[in-house]
């Protein structure tokens, strides 16, 4: 009984070690070269640009607007739903208005930019200030999960998780192979060993606190 078990355990290791390598193909890659870059900031100078987008408001928010100056506030989920549907706008930061200017504004965080949305009820207009980065600030800003939103914050969590299990299928599949077991062994004592000490001795840390 326990050869089967073993065996259907190298077995089951094995297939998973072959699909998870490959299901998590480009997720590994995107995530190593972003974090290459995350260890290099300087490479993303320049990498940002700005601009500014006027548009005409909706005459049907413009009416509603018109009829609720002194409440705007009640007209949040219509504008909301304007800048979702016209600009991809979603997940909100902060919204503001100046009742006297009848003005209301609205911020959002994105990934490696930011969008600035005034909304001017008396000439009717959409001011729009935007800032946008190039590639390689994008996915530095997916690898963190900056501003990336719930559903990438699970495919951050969960492609961990499998990456984790990618590395210990790996582990369990060394142990099947006599001859490459000891090998593997040291090198993954290395591995760990490494980091460990390169922290230790050349890593700033904070020492004689309690």
């Amino acid at each position: 009984m326990p050869l089967i078990n073993k065996r259907t355990l190298y077995s089951t290791s094995r297939a998973l070690h072959i699909y998870l390598s490959t299901a998590l193909l480009f997720l590994l890659i995107l995530f190593c070269i972003s974090g290459i870059i995350l260890n290099h900031v300087d490479w993303l100078e320049g990498d940002k640009s700005d601009g500014q987008l006027t548009a005409q408001l909706p005459t049907e928010l413009i009416a509603q607007a018109k009829e609720n100056l002194n409440s705007l506030p009640s007209l949040y989920p219509q504008i909301e739903a304007y800048l979702a549907s016209e600009h991809g706008l979603t997940k909100v930061k902060s919204i503001d208005w100046e009742k006297e200017d009848f003005l209301v504004m609205l911020d959002y965080p994105l990934p490696a930019g930011f969008a600035f949305a005034e909304l001017d009820f008396i000439s009717g207009e959409l001011n729009l200030e935007y800032q946008t980065g190039g590639f390689l600030s994008l996915i530095g800003d997916l690898h963190k999960g900056r501003h990336s939103g719930k559903a990438w914050s699970w495919v951050i969590d969960i492609s961990a998780v499998l990456m984790i299990l990618f590395a210990i299928t790996g582990i369990l599949i060394l142990f099947q192979n006599r001859k490459k077991r000891l090998v593997g062994i040291w090198l993954t004592v290395l591995g760990i060993a490494t980091p460990t000490v390169i922290y230790l001795c050349w890593v700033p840390q904070l020492k004689g606190v309690s």
